[in-house]
């Protein structure tokens, strides 16, 4: 049997937890795997029509922590209009570039159309590292902002600390609220993710995903007329790339080919959904992430790279592996899919490629989504409705097609797709990304996320090491739930 510790780790790959540390909100641990004997310790265009049909109706639905009823109608918010009118609200963003320029833009609009004179201030804060420490300082001054953003782990440590506004009320309420057409416009996975227990303590701002890259021109050559669907095929072609790249005329390149390994958390997160795995447990009680389902998961990929079918490169750049043809797969945050486009462009590549879900079996290919959802804090009820307004505002299907065109996400709501018809021709992968949201999956919406979401990200990379043996996968997941225990523990 191996030996396993826990030790503190320096790694730069998770700066933003240990900000979280030095911001004095959590001590955490990150698990690495020792191995025995005294080995090395780690350091810390495809056309849309050749999509294939799915293959079956989903059966595995989103997790969440907690199942919650559709809210009840509730009284008419009692505010005071002549108060509404002329309120000034701050709102804080951690947005840079095109997606701070779309964002301000609508704000700007909603100042000078919205018939109460609201005027909202937009603050930017960086990113979203800055933004988590300015609104921790803003929580022990009581000096926080009326609105702003944050991951729903984010949200879910906020609202623990009884920060965040519910909004169940405001859109239930008949005036200012959302019918239920409104609200069934939006698509499941993206507007259950907000729901927890009690309510709704966040509105769906943004969400993006990670889907995996395919060179379908290159798989044509190999034999290969349709994407993988399931694991076994996505293994049969990521090989046949490893053995054509193995036998060409430059020998440099020799052990790649395959799928260009990625061990960010939402990827591996996404390999587990893929084989079925149910990485939360029931209620709040935190994570179990032993199963049959993820032993399954960890030991394919294991086999993938021991056969010489995955690989991963120091350099660490997928869209250069990918545009260079030394990976007929690679994983990639659909907003990095224009940044592809460019790089095939420079290398002169014309290669056909598309945007696919992670092969899966029992059901059909799967993305993970995530992003972050507006927020309302603690203010008087004219400044909180102003804010809720502003929320609605910006989530109309006008306001999110101009802010999708700039920055390349998903679409929240069904009825933006009819907006967004130019920008699908002119970026066919990302319509195949938006296809895949029936099946789309997210990630725990538990405040605990925040760091266990790394203890997953170094399983992941142990896997992938030399050392590592497929028989310490036992015993490695039940060592990552020990840590995700006591992870979880450390949140209220």
């Amino acid at each position: 049997m191996p030996s396993f510790r826990l030790f503190r780790s320096p790694s730069s790959r998770r700066a933003a937890c240990r900000a979280a540390i030095l911001r004095g909100i959590v001590g955490w641990l990150v698990l690495t795997l020792l191995v025995a004997c005294g080995a090395p310790a780690p350091t810390a265009e495809l056309p849309l029509e050749t999509i294939p049909a799915t293959r079956q109706t989903p059966t595995r639905t989103a997790p969440s922590a907690t199942a919650t009823a559709t809210p009840k109608p509730a009284p008419t918010l009692s505010v005071d209009l002549a108060a509404l009118r002329g309120q000034t609200i701050q709102f804080w963003h951690p947005w840079s570039g095109a997606n701070a320029q779309a964002i301000e833009d609508s704000i700007e609009r909603f100042n000078a159309e919205n018939e109460y004179g609201i005027t909202v201030q937009v603050v930017p804060k960086g990113n979203y590292d800055d933004l988590y420490t300015a609104v921790d300082t803003a929580i022990q001054s009581s000096d926080l902002p009326q609105l702003t953003v944050g991951y729903n782990y984010q949200i879910r440590n906020w609202a623990d600390q009884g920060q965040v506004v519910k909004l169940d009320d405001y859109l239930a309420d008949p005036r200012w609220g959302m019918s239920e057409t409104e609200q069934a416009d939006f698509f499941p996975v993206i507007w259950e993710q907000d729901m927890i227990e009690g309510g709704r303590i966040g509105f769906p701002a943004q969400r993006s995903a990670q889907v995996m890259i395919y060179n379908q021109s290159w798989a044509k050559e190999m034999g290969y007329a349709t994407p993988p669907t399931t694991p076994e095929d996505f293994k049969e072609q990521a090989c046949a790339a490893a053995q054509a790249i193995n036998l060409d005329a430059d020998s440099a390149n020799n052990g790649r080919g395959g799928w260009a390994i990625n061990t960010s958390p939402a990827a591996f997160l996404t390999w587990l959904y893929a084989f079925d795995s149910q990485v939360l447990a029931s209620g709040d009680a935190g994570y179990r992430f032993d199963n049959p389902e993820s032993e399954a998961a960890l030991t394919f990929l294991k086999d993938l790279y021991d056969a010489g079918c995955a690989w991963e490169d120091s350099d660490d750049n997928p869209l250069l592996e990918f545009s260079s043809r030394q990976a007929l797969f690679a994983t990639l945050p659909l907003t990095d899919l224009p940044s592809l486009a460019a790089e095939l462009a420079q290398a002169e590549n014309k290669d056909q490629w598309s945007a696919i879900g992670f092969p899966s079996d029992p059901v059909d290919p799967l993305i993970t989504v995530y992003g972050p959802s507006f927020t309302l804090f603690g203010a008087s009820s004219e400044e909180q409705l102003a804010s809720w307004l502003l929320v609605k505002w910006l989530a109309s299907p006008e306001e999110q097609a101009r802010w999708i065109t700039a920055s390349g996400t998903l679409p929240l709501r069904a009825s933006v797709s009819d907006l967004m018809k130019p920008y699908g021709v002119a970026h066919p992968q990302w319509s195949q990304a938006k296809a895949l949201l029936p099946t789309a999956s997210t990630e725990p919406n538990l405040a605990s996320w925040s760091v266990v979401r790394w203890a997953l990200a170094d399983v992941a990379t142990q896997v992938f090491r030399y050392y590592f043996t497929s028989d310490r996968i036992p015993a490695t997941l039940a060592l990552l739930d020990e840590t995700a225990a006591e992870l979880h523990a450390r949140f209220p």
